[in-house]
């Protein structure tokens, strides 16, 4: 059976931090690509990788740069491929649909961490502040 990635199965035992901190690794990738197809072609749609908590999701959606760049206004907010908000085991909540994605919004310590992390220069190890009963020690996810 092929492996399901996106799926509250997939980060299952993932802290808040972690999925907060993954959630930041993948939108530190988009803004490369936004940077890169802002310059090429700004009115066509880019190619972004999903923002979900799932550390091996390569899930690619093409969304035009002006819905991305009302994405990027918050530092809680994220977009995931449909159903792919399972993934934050419950530290997100869906606030808008769209036809091929959906945007979420990370709540508590994950949004906590998403916004302490929000401009860093390296989101797998900056260190954050969060408190103890929500951190886990867990093996560390390879950076994407």
């Amino acid at each position: 059976m092929a492996e399901e990635h996106g799926t509250d199965h997939s980060t299952a035992g993932l802290s808040a931090e972690r999925i907060g901190r993954n959630d930041a690794i993948f939108r530190q990738a988009n803004e490369r690509i936004n940077a890169f197809a802002d310059a090429q072609q700004p009115d066509e749609p880019a190619p972004f990788i999903c923002e979900c908590a799932d550390s091996k999701c390569q899930e690619v959606v093409f969304i035009p740069l002006a819905e991305y760049a009302a994405i990027r206004e918050g530092p809680r907010l994220f977009w995931n491929v449909p159903g792919h908000e399972a993934s934050s085991q419950g530290w997100a909540q869906v606030i808008e649909t769209h036809d091929s994605y959906v945007v979420v919004e990370k709540i508590g310590p994950a949004g906590e961490v998403a916004e302490q992390l929000e401009g860093s220069a390296d989101p797998a190890t900056e260190a954050v502040e969060i408190e103890l009963r929500f951190r886990r020690d867990e093996p560390q996810d390879e950076p994407v």
